[in-house]
């Protein structure tokens, strides 16, 4: 049996509330056009992305290797 395991260096994990992850899963049904939902991450990322447009360089956007 062959174990892949997620890239860690790609991705971090959030814990959220019940009512938030309830929330995001409404929010997932109506973010794209004809009722397709997204996977939760997908919501989280999409919803942080249109955020930090919005204020438009008012905060520093950085990579890094480390994931800080």
């Amino acid at each position: 049996m062959l174990l892949v395991m997620t890239d860690i260096s790609k991705y971090r994990n959030v814990s959220l509330t019940h009512e938030t992850y309830n929330t995001l899963k409404k929010l997932s049904k109506v973010l794209l056009p004809g009722g397709t939902p997204l996977s939760i991450s997908k919501t989280v990322e999409t919803l942080t992305n249109e955020k930090a447009e919005k204020l438009n360089g008012k905060i520093k956007l950085q990579k890094s290797g480390n994931g800080k």
